[in-house]
């Protein structure tokens, strides 16, 4: 049986720290987008803009397209080299969005042999093969359990609002799921002519998009550093324990809270047919091929199932046992 219980339910806590943390930042050129995210703890560069040109000592490697990524976040992700890769890397700096859209179109575009996405599907257009493309690789990093920092650029609503610049498929999934989106604004130079640092909100306004997961942010911080980034979070993170009396826990303690049982094809199998024979003792085998087709279709049998099935076997042992429970 499914150990999915809503009688028994799991409860939600806050982490510290900014692991498993998603942030976007974004505004205009020159407001130290790129400069202060490489300065975050153990950084690795994803550059679809080639931003680091002028910061020395970044890892990172090349992205000219869009399989460039799909190597790289493999390498990242992959639970065969996680481990790996989290030794050397907390913060992934995702650089910048506009740019890898852009790359990940071209890339179904050469797919399909077709100039735009629009031309795609016999002129219906490859927006769903887009938006399942560039989610599956983004769900692949936010599951990984880095400090991620998406970078964007400026663009404008025709009320006049400043958001980030992207479409629905790619910067849209990243701005719902960001913890933390910030807008950075220029603070121009000093009487020296010194660049004055930028400064971020972290709140919407009728002048621009942001806003913050955490309720006890502070909204505006007038110098942006990567070390301002992190303690404006962990005092926001801080008050909350204070407010609200609750204690913050880890990340990998929190990560546990949201992990689903771990399906294994051969004892799914295995328990399915040890259902199905005391189900076929008790005379309900009728029961048993109806619940079976339900789910496979019609003279489906569960001996056929690949291990790519193993989501809807589990859903069926649970109807299975459902059924051997009445008795």
């Amino acid at each position: 049986m499914s150990n999915f219980d809503i009688f028994n339910p799991q409860f939600s806590v806050v982490a510290k720290g900014l692991e498993g943390k998603m942030i976007l930042i974004y505004g205009n050129n020159s407001t130290g987008k790129t400069k202060q995210a490489t300065r975050m703890n153990k950084p690795f560069y994803l550059g679809f803009e080639q931003g680091i040109r002028a910061i020395s000592g970044v890892p990172f490697l090349p992205i000219n397209k869009w399989s460039d990524f799909k190597k790289i976040n493999k390498q990242l992700t992959d639970p065969k080299t996680l481990d790996k890769a989290k030794e050397m890397y907390q913060t992934i700096i995702f650089d910048e969005v506009f740019t890898s859209a852009r790359y990940c179109q071209d890339y179904l575009c050469k797919k399909h042999g077709v100039e735009t996405i629009g031309e795609g599907n016999g002129g219906f257009g490859l927006w769903k093969e887009y938006e399942n493309e560039y989610w599956t690789e983004l769900d692949k990093l936010m599951k990984a359990g880095y400090t991620l920092l998406f970078i964007g650029h400026e663009d404008t609503t025709e009320d006049g609002q400043i958001i980030p610049k992207g479409d629905k498929r790619s910067m849209q999934p990243v701005r719902d799921n960001a913890d933390v989106v910030a807008h950075l604004t220029s603070n121009g130079i000093d009487e020296d002519g010194k660049v004055i640092k930028s400064s971020a909100w972290f709140a919407e306004t009728e002048k621009s998009f942001a806003r913050s997961r955490f309720d006890y942010i502070d909204t505006y911080l007038e110098e942006f550093t990567a070390e301002n980034l992190e303690k404006v979070i962990a005092d926001a993170i801080k008050r909350q324990e204070e407010e609200e009396g609750i204690e913050a826990v880890t990340y990998e303690t929190q990560k546990e809270s949201f992990e689903s049982e771990v399906l294994d094809y051969e004892e799914l199998m295995a328990e399915i047919k040890a259902v199905g024979k005391q189900l076929n003792k008790v005379g309900k085998l009728d029961e048993l091929t109806e619940v079976v087709e339900k789910h496979l279709g019609v003279g489906a049998k569960v001996t056929d199932c690949t291990k790519n099935q193993v989501e809807t076997m589990s859903v069926i042992l649970d109807d299975l046992q459902d059924l051997l429970d009445e008795e």
